[in-house]
């Protein structure tokens, strides 16, 4: 009994701690514990990337590690801002206490 205990509560350590990943991008800036709230860019390579004014939006939720829904594509975000030709991602990550988590896709283009 104690081992069948013991494994189940190395299991629930361990998928609590799935819960615990970060976010991966090519530019990460700094998160906090209590409350992060960045922006940055999804790529690093700039040349010839021209300033344009449309730009759509894609969000993914996460709440309480139990619940992750959404859509953050490049796509969902490019037909929210009704762009055919991406010329630049950002992206957002919003966090408090890692209860909620919001990650948002920010394309840019024409």
């Amino acid at each position: 009994m104690r081992a069948v205990l013991g494994l189940v509560i190395v299991s629930m350590v361990c998928m609590g701690l799935t819960g615990c990943g970060l976010y991966q991008a090519p530019v990460m800036p700094p998160i906090g514990i209590v409350y992060t709230g960045v922006k940055a860019p999804l790529d690093t390579d700039m040349a010839n990337t021209p300033v344009t004014g449309k730009k759509g939006t894609a969000s993914s939720v996460y709440v309480l590690g139990l619940i992750a829904t959404g859509d953050a594509s490049i796509k969902a975000a490019a037909d929210d801002g009704g762009i055919t030709k991406v010329e630049h991602v950002d992206y957002e990550y919003f966090n408090v206490l890692f209860v909620f988590s919001r990650f948002t896709t920010i394309v840019y283009g024409q």
